[in-house]
């Protein structure tokens, strides 16, 4: 691996792991707290009552997620690359 390239891919990795953090925190864990099970295939919440509860955040997550992983992503690299100084 091109040693210009290790920064990207750890901030890579890093974004991934905060998306899936923010995921479980904003729809997994209302859906549990609610008494239901996520369905990770819809992004639906089934509670005990057959009811379906869908998120009103749903629609606006892709967005988020898209500009939180470029920036988290960018962020890290950029550091890794100022503490380690990596030239490009």
């Amino acid at each position: 691996m091109n040693k210009n390239s290790a920064p990207l891919f750890i901030g890579v990795f890093f974004s991934f792991i905060a998306i899936w953090l923010l995921n479980d925190y904003l729809l997994v864990d209302k859906c549990l707290e609610n008494g239901g099970t996520f369905n990770y295939n819809k992004a639906e919440c089934l509670l005990d009552n057959g009811e379906i509860k869908v998120s009103e955040l749903g629609n606006y997550m892709m967005a988020v997620y898209f500009f939180m992983g470029i920036s988290i992503s960018l962020i890290v690299s950029f550091a890794i690359r100022k503490v380690f100084n990596i030239a490009q």
